[in-house]
């Protein structure tokens, strides 16, 4: 017997141990000023179904992309022909600049609001970069927030923040 409670007490503080090597694994924090939402995408490598605008939208439309893949970030967004994704830029009735909507845990939709562009950019390649490059940030399951120097903020000034901010490229990686 004496035997046998030494084998049991050992496995229970083994057992003991184990449990709790995992809780700590599982209760990893988020980042302070994490603000994900998680209605994005599951990795960050997204192909987009090749668009094609006059040159006026085709510039700032490519330069969303290739800044977000610019930085020290997983973010790489890519044309591909068999790609679900889609990013389509028309005129729509609502107030909305851009909007993000997934489609699957790897398809997304991102629209862009000619109209209201139009109407209110000052500077037109900077704003649409701007929207663009904000819609692409909740496909990287980045949400709204109130941080001045946030791409993702709903407040900033489209017409000059067109890249992806260091808090923005933070909460990437630590997203994924």
């Amino acid at each position: 017997m004496p035997f046998r409670r030494t084998s049991v007490r050992r496995s229970s503080i083994a057992a003991a141990a184990l449990a709790a090597a995992l809780v700590a694994v599982q209760a990893v924090p988020a980042p302070a000023l994490a603000h994900w939402n998680g209605t994005g995408q599951l990795n960050a490598y997204i192909g987009i179904y090749p668009y094609n605008y006059n040159g006026t939208w085709m510039t700032p439309l490519d330069r969303s992309l290739s800044n977000w893949n610019a930085t020290a970030s997983p973010a790489y967004f890519y044309k591909d022909n068999l790609a679900s994704s889609t990013l389509t830029v028309t005129n729509y009735s609502d107030t909305w600049y851009g909007y993000y909507q997934a489609c699957g845990s790897s398809c997304m939709y991102v629209r862009v609001n000619s109209r209201t562009i139009n109407r209110d950019a000052s500077n037109f390649s900077n704003f649409v970069t701007s929207v663009v490059v904000h819609e692409l940030g909740h496909a990287l399951n980045l949400a709204h927030n109130d941080l001045s120097a946030s791409i993702m903020n709903h407040s900033r000034n489209r017409n000059s923040m067109t890249t992806p901010q260091s808090h923005d490229v933070a909460d990437v990686n630590a997203y994924y």
